[in-house]
């Protein structure tokens, strides 16, 4: 099930999607988070097949930070495509995977993301200092909360107080070749 949260400040939309159980989790501590709570509109949504239950947003461009926990229980597919829509109207998504497995349905689930948005960060195995990988998985949920929590809010504010709109993927290949 894909969750669908419209958060709006200064005529700004951040838009936040989550799949998954831990996914989910991380979508409501940063929805209590006073950085999305003061001066903003929240709506919440579900998304039917690829489009949300009701109408996500205008022709304007967005920004969409979507948090995935359980890639083969996600109808990656639909999500793509309503992010490929997205996209075509110049908005920015920005996809954080936290894989709970790593079989083929992933891998393939994993590699459609990231043909479809414009960032995908797979968050595993996260080392602190001297290189050790964290042996509890608690732990490890605990730090890539906090981090997805820390980078949720630079979107956010970076959305709302921004000037200037998201560039497409096209528009940065561009800006690329012509430097």
């Amino acid at each position: 099930m894909l969750h669908f949260t419209k958060i709006s400040t200064q005529g700004r939309n951040f838009n936040l999607i989550a799949s998954g159980a831990l996914a989910f989790k991380i979508h409501n501590k940063i929805l209590k988070d006073e950085a999305f709570t003061h001066g903003t509109a929240v709506s919440r949504n579900m998304l039917v097949g690829s489009v949300p239950a009701r109408k996500a947003t205008n022709n304007a461009k967005s920004v969409f930070f979507v948090l995935i926990s359980d890639l083969d229980k996600v109808n990656t597919e639909s999500l793509c495509e309503m992010i490929q829509e997205e996209r075509k109207k110049g908005s920015y998504a920005v996809c954080q995977v936290i894989p709970m497995y790593y079989n083929e349905p992933s891998f393939k689930a994993l590699k459609m993301l990231r043909q479809n948005f414009d960032e995908v960060m797979e968050l595993s195995k996260l080392n602190l200092g001297g290189g050790k990988a964290l042996q509890s998985l608690e732990q490890q949920h605990c730090v890539m909360t906090d981090y997805v929590l820390s980078m949720a809010r630079i979107m956010f504010h970076v959305c709302a107080n921004s000037v200037t709109p998201a560039r497409t993927a096209i528009e940065r290949e561009q800006e690329v070749a012509f430097a």
